[in-house]
């Protein structure tokens, strides 16, 4: 019987800034919008999702991905929020992430290629790195574009390192569980 794990290449981002704004912010948003919150600890921002995978190209992939899959030395500054795909229509709520070297873009190319090779979708759009905060629902405009001005230029912090990993997302009734993947043993 086929088995099949449902994978993500990401980052999991948190800043004392960010956590400790975070139940503010939402706060700010009631009313305005509606729609599933993403826990704190399960904040993150994608590199890729690679949806299900079959288990048995798991491990060649694995080991494709794997030098990508490291400790990183650079500074990501969070700004900001934004919303997909306009600020008239918004479905999602983000955090933008400022990379101003563009290693992010650089890691993401570099996976899409590892990745080649093997039987999973790859988005095409241009890589724009962003911690997501909310799936919306439905909304207010006048409430929404009110509280996104104030969260407009907000510093949400930044990191001077962070974590490349292969990501499993178990789907669960209580939300997603995210467990990365050391190791395939």
């Amino acid at each position: 019987m086929e088995q099949k794990k449902r994978l993500f290449i990401g980052t999991f981002l948190k800043t004392k800034e960010l956590l400790e704004e975070y139940p503010k912010l939402r706060k700010e948003f009631e009313g305005a919008i509606w729609g599933k919150w993403v826990e704190e600890w399960n904040l993150h921002f994608t590199y890729h999702f690679l949806g299900e995978v079959d288990t048995r190209i798991l491990e060649p992939l694995f080991k494709s991905i794997s030098p990508h899959l490291q400790e990183y030395q650079n500074e990501i500054k969070l700004k900001g929020l934004g919303c997909f795909p306009s600020i008239r229509s918004p479905r999602v709520l983000f955090v933008n992430i400022v990379d101003q070297n563009s290693l992010l873009k650089e890691i993401h190319q570099n996976l899409a290629n590892a990745l080649k090779n093997f039987d999973v979708e790859l988005d095409e759009r241009e890589y724009h790195p962003h911690l997501t905060l909310l799936r919306i629902k439905s909304f207010k405009l006048d409430l929404f574009q009110k509280a996104m001005r104030k969260y407009q230029n907000f510093d949400f912090g930044s990191v001077s390192n962070f974590r490349v990993e292969l990501i499993e997302s178990k789907l669960t009734h209580e939300g997603p569980k995210y467990t990365p993947i050391t190791n395939l043993s």
